[in-house]
């Protein structure tokens, strides 16, 4: 996140803002966290750990199989499930084309997948974003 970026999200929320006014820059860099979008990882996963992700094993077989039809006529996902079978070093749901694919409807080459479907392989690869007091004091000049 750039320091233009920081002041922004400071600016768009009044308890950011308010720690920020008052040089708490710890807290706030808690705050700004914890309402920054979030940031993707590389995050590999193979068909265990996909269900793994899903509290009803169905949803994830569902997601299994739907991958598993739509390689069967989309050569690209057809690769996505090589890699997500046992054995295989997995596929990054961190990368934006394999996001992106994921949820892209079948007719553009996508997966398909609903959102609800596709939310826990997604989530899988998000993190908050690294936002220190250093650099809050940055984005917030204290005394300025």
């Amino acid at each position: 996140m750039t320091v233009d970026e920081l002041r922004a999200l400071i600016e768009s929320d009044a308890e950011a803002k308010a720690l920020a006014e008052t040089g708490a820059a710890d807290l706030c860099a808690a705050r700004c966290r914890a309402i920054a979008p979030k940031v993707t990882q590389l995050t590999r996963l193979t068909e265990l750990s996909i269900l793994s992700l899903y509290s009803n094993p169905a949803d994830a077989v569902t997601v299994l199989k739907t991958i598993e039809t739509v390689a069967a006529t989309n050569a690209v996902v057809g690769y996505v499930l090589k890699w997500l079978q046992p054995g295989a070093p997995g596929v990054d749901v961190g990368d934006a084309r394999v996001r992106q694919l994921l949820v892209a409807p079948v007719q553009a080459g996508g997966v398909g997948l609903s959102a609800e479907l596709a939310r826990p392989l997604l989530a899988a690869a998000e993190v908050e974003p690294q936002i220190s007091g250093a650099d809050v004091s940055t984005a917030w000049p204290f005394g300025v």
